[in-house]
């Protein structure tokens, strides 16, 4: 279905946003990710910062979005095949990805960290895992920034198919340490109080955006809402309720 366009009742006579038209989208998410994507264990209902910002675009748009879990490594192929209409899963921007895929506007800037047990003194920053067992996620830009920070990558990573899986390897001392993205880092943090902590400062500056099918007609729009939700404060309301607030088991 083309995108139809509608009258913006926005301050000012903004300009019209071109709309998906009611259609119904499915949105692949990695939904092991928290406070990005993950299950909620008392509703088993899918929730998390993006999910909320996606339902947030598709009130602006009228679209009705459909989550769809989806393992890491299948949401790449699944957009190249164009099984899915977007991805809303903490993906970082790179040069790379975008040679196969469409972007969004940036959503969120963020930094990667080492994640190690709170009882760890040997780690205080990413110089010190030359000699460590580092878990990754497979496929991820941490998997390609852990490969330069240890000295055998054959020997010393240890790649999973989610993060979650990483971190459970993290507590039970299959490895010494995790690098992953700082805002991840947190909601795994907050899942395990007590037990966890971040070793050093962040050292990177990327950026998240959702990511299309190339050539996909969404793009545009999304942009738009997007630029709508950055201006109204409801970004940052989104991020102070996820990435503030937000308390596992409450």
């Amino acid at each position: 279905m083309s995108a139809s366009r509608h009258a913006d009742p926005g301050p000012r006579g903004r300009r019209a946003i071109a709309r998906p038209g009611g259609r119904e989208l499915k949105i692949a998410s990695d939904t092991t990710y928290p406070p990005f994507e993950f299950v909620d264990p008392k509703t088993n209902e899918i929730v998390g910062f993006d999910v909320d910002l996606v339902n947030e675009i598709c009130k602006l748009l009228n679209c009705k979005p459909k989550i769809i879990s989806t393992a890491w490594e299948g949401i790449f192929a699944g957009l190249e095949q164009k099984q899915f209409d977007l991805a809303a899963s903490g993906i970082t921007i790179t040069e790379e990805r975008k040679q196969k895929f469409d972007f969004s506007d940036s959503y969120l800037r963020y930094g990667q960290v080492v994640l190690v047990r709170a009882d760890e003194e040997r780690i205080k920053s990413k110089d010190d895992l030359k000699d460590k067992i580092v878990g990754v996620q497979i496929g991820t830009t941490n998997e390609e920034t852990a490969k330069t920070l240890v000295a055998d990558e054959a020997k010393q990573l240890k790649r999973y198919d989610t993060f979650d899986l990483a971190v459970r390897a993290l507590l039970a001392k299959d490895v010494d340490a995790v690098v992953i993205d700082s805002p991840a880092a947190d909601g795994f943090m907050a899942q395990n109080p007590g037990k966890l902590k971040i070793a050093g400062e962040p050292f990177t500056s990327e950026d998240l955006g959702l990511c299309f099918p190339k050539g996909s007609d969404l793009v545009a729009p999304f942009n738009a809402a997007l630029k709508v939700l950055k201006e109204n404060g409801t970004l940052d309301r989104l991020y102070q309720k996820w990435f503030k607030e937000y308390k596992p088991g409450q």
